[in-house]
């Protein structure tokens, strides 16, 4: 028998591998954009050499884009690192950013180190003769410390939302899990997240990105779909059913139904609640 351990090891496990899940997508968005910015960019440098009647080799755009691009990518590592373990998120952020200021200046110099040396290595091999630019050491630096920081910030931009994106997964399958087992609705109400019994749920109206939702006495306004709302009130044994394209009502509290002579009707339910039922949502109001 596998022994699975304590439930809250399993949890753990979970945050680790969706955490894991969501730094390998970051990863290969950024690999993926900087590799199509190399084509773009050497590409265009190979267009204005043509049109100027330059008399660079074909090879001098593409070999020194893909200098650059060797370099951003060798620091691509640190800047997912600090991104993971300092996020900026509420609550930390003020000295966080510090951290990533500095890192910003350890990657920027990460960056050029790396970027010069090989292009002074790959000069003299491929070319002949020593590369050389204009401006100083310290000129080189600043121009490459503006892109080197707005691409670290993009990439903290594109973590934190690739990790945001796994955090909502997680809570979606333990919000199907409770209602499966708990016959529990998990909603997330402004800063709350809130457990109600499922066997309460009366009525959900659509508003906006937001659905209202009414469970007994109560009433809710929570960040979710009518959709999403149907399928946990399903798992958790909810007899829910769409009668409008903005109403979802529990089956259990219909009293009665109304045709308006348009072909639509007016539903009432066991608390008085009136709601519109359409009749394209007819069938399953029959069923």
């Amino acid at each position: 028998m596998t022994h699975l351990g304590p439930p809250h090891n399993r949890a753990d496990s979970v945050e680790r591998k969706a955490e894991r899940a969501g730094v390998r997508n970051a990863a290969l968005i950024c690999i993926g954009s900087v590799l199509l910015i190399y084509v773009i960019n050497s590409l265009s440098l190979s267009n204005e050499i043509e049109w100027d009647r330059g008399t660079e080799p074909p090879s001098l755009p593409w070999i020194q884009e893909g200098t650059a691009i060797i370099a951003i990518l060798a620091g691509l590592p640190l800047i997912l690192w600090l991104g993971q373990r300092f996020p900026l998120e509420p609550g930390r952020w003020r000295r966080n950013l510090a951290i990533h200021c500095a890192g910003v200046l350890i990657y920027a110099l990460l960056q050029v180190n790396i970027m010069m040396t090989l292009r002074f290595a790959i000069w003299e091999g491929v070319y002949g003769h020593a590369y050389s630019y204009d401006g100083s050491a310290l000129d080189m630096f600043i121009y490459e410390f503006r892109k080197q920081a707005a691409t670290y910030f993009a990439f903290q931009l594109v973590l934190s939302t690739s990790l945001g994106i796994e955090q909502l997964k997680l809570e979606a399958a333990a919000a199907h899990s409770d209602a499966r087992t708990n016959h529990r609705i998990t909603l997330r109400c402004g800063g709350r997240v809130m457990r109600l019994p499922a066997s309460e749920f009366t009525s959900a109206r659509a508003a906006g990105n937001y659905v209202e939702v009414r469970f007994g006495a109560g009433q809710h306004l929570a960040r979710t779909t009518l959709t999403d709302l149907e399928k946990l009130l399903i798992e958790a044994g909810v007899d829910a059913v769409r009668v409008h394209r903005s109403w979802l009502i529990n089956r259990a509290c219909l009293t009665q139904i109304a045709p308006t002579g348009e072909g639509d009707v007016t539903i009432t339910l066991a608390n008085g609640e009136t709601v519109p039922g359409s009749r394209r949502y007819r069938d399953r109001l029959a069923a």
